[in-house]
């Protein structure tokens, strides 16, 4: 075998072995781990006082308030971690509401309500066109696309012309009442 093939050999090795490693990070059950924030977008914003993050500037405080509390409520029983982020300048929402939900822990056995990875994160971006964006974790299987695209319908009137209040505490109450009828002992597969 000539030098120059051997040599493309290990190269092609060596690339087979680090290219798996390289695109994404994965846990030891193959899936997708990653919680950085994707290129271009802003920083992740750490949880304060409250479970609703205003960034955008958009919402009443007596409005914020009274979402995080329900959202308070969800994880006091134990049901599940709710986060509602709005934040403007976001280019790869999907990307950005499932890594913020893994950058914020949400939802991990061990650090808050029981069971791991029931959280869910509402990303609403006020500068977009698609102003309502979801990630939700793998510890609520029950909670389905549908229940989602019900709350995102409930809302985005109020969204849409400009009433951050009214739609966000739409979302977080129909969240908190879907999420109720799912996984509370007395709800639990009905």
């Amino acid at each position: 075998m000539k030098r120059s093939h051997a040599l493309y050999i290990v190269a092609l090795a060596v690339l087979v072995a680090i290219l798996p490693g390289c695109c994404q990070q994965n846990d030891h059950d193959g899936t997708d781990t990653n919680a950085s924030v994707p290129k271009g977008d802003p920083p992740f914003t750490a949880l304060t006082d409250s479970w609703v993050l205003d960034n955008a500037g958009v919402m009443e405080t007596g409005a914020i308030a009274e979402a995080g509390r329900i959202c308070q409520g969800l994880q006091d029983d134990g049901i599940a971690e709710v986060v509602v982020l709005i934040q403007n300048g976001i280019k790869h929402p999907s990307d950005y509401a499932t890594h913020y939900g893994r950058w914020l822990r949400l939802g991990k056995k061990g650090l808050s309500t029981a069971g791991g990875n029931n959280g869910v994160v509402w990303l609403i971006r006020p500068d977009a066109d698609e102003k309502m964006t979801y990630s939700i974790g793998r510890g609520l299987p029950r909670l389905t696309s549908s229940h989602m695209v019900d709350i995102m319908n409930a809302a985005k009137e109020y969204l849409n012309f400009g009433n951050y209040d009214t739609g966000v505490l739409e979302i977080v109450r129909r969240t908190d009442e879907q999420l109720r009828h799912l996984y509370s002992k007395k709800g639990a597969g009905q």
